[in-house]
Order: structure tokens, then sequence, then C-alpha cells
């Protein structure tokens, strides 16, 4: 008799085991996919970061102008407005990131005047979200027109 109880009770600890041990496995990507989001992110982020404030060819004629895809054209921080790519995360030359397929990147761009005597500055919003897992990342970057 003790050992069919003994039995129960082994079985009973060992599923109980089982269970956390499927469910920690069946979420082992998601951390992942974060960190590749925000890797994405920071790296749109930065291209965007690099450069000028105004548009070194004098008057801007608006966001996207210069060729949707193709990022290298772009020449200023307001350029980067109109960024879209829901194919997936795609390199300044428009060409496909291997693997990186399902993930969504749209940035925003917006005036932001700072301090208390007005500095001009921008605003650029990044946010990364993926297909099929519920990672949503938004970073933020402040852009001045410094002399």
């Amino acid at each position: 008799m003790e050992m069919i109880v003994a039995i129960v009770v082994l079985t009973a600890a060992v599923s109980g085991i089982l269970f956390a041990f499927l469910q920690n496995t069946a979420r082992s990507a998601d951390p992942m996919i974060r960190q590749q989001a925000i890797i994405i992110a920071q790296a749109y982020l930065e291209e965007i970061m690099l450069k000028p404030y105004n548009d070194p060819n004098g008057g801007e004629t608006g966001s996207c102008e210069e060729g949707a895809g193709n990022r290298i054209q772009y020449d200023d921080v307001a350029d980067y407005n109109c960024v879209n790519d829901n194919a997936g995360a795609i390199d300044q030359f428009g060409n496909s990131l291997a693997g990186l397929g399902a993930y969504n990147v749209t940035v925003a761009v917006a005036d932001a005047n700072m301090g208390a005597p007005a500095v001009p500055a921008r605003r650029v919003d990044v946010t990364v979200t993926h297909d099929t897992m519920p990672v949503n990342i938004a970073i933020t970057g402040y852009r001045t027109s410094y002399f």
C-alpha cells in the first residue's frame, strides 16, 4: 500500500515539474525575438541620428520624396518620417535582412522645440512590432539643430 501511495505522489510531482518545463520551453523564443526587435529599433534610430538636422541641399520638399524603400538617398532627419517597413526589417540600401522578415518598422519624425530659448529639434520615434509574437518596442531620440 505504501508503495502505491509513493508512486502516486512521485507521479504528481514529476507531472508538475514536466508541465513547468514545457511552459518554459514554449516561451524560450520570446526573449530572443524581443532582443532582436530592440536591436532593430536601435539600428534604425542610430542611422537617423547620424543624418544632418537640415537638408544639406537647401529647401526641404517633404519626407520620403527621394526614393521609398531605399533610405541611402535620405539626406536629413525629416526624410525618414514616412518609413514603414511592413515586409520585414531592411538595411539602408533596401535589402531585406535575412531572418528578420517578421518584424515591422515604422518611423515618425516631428518638430519638438526644446529649452527656454527654443532650440530647434526633431523627435524621432521608431516602433518595431512582430507578425506573430506580442512584441511592441518603441524608442525615441531627439536630434537638435546645433551650429
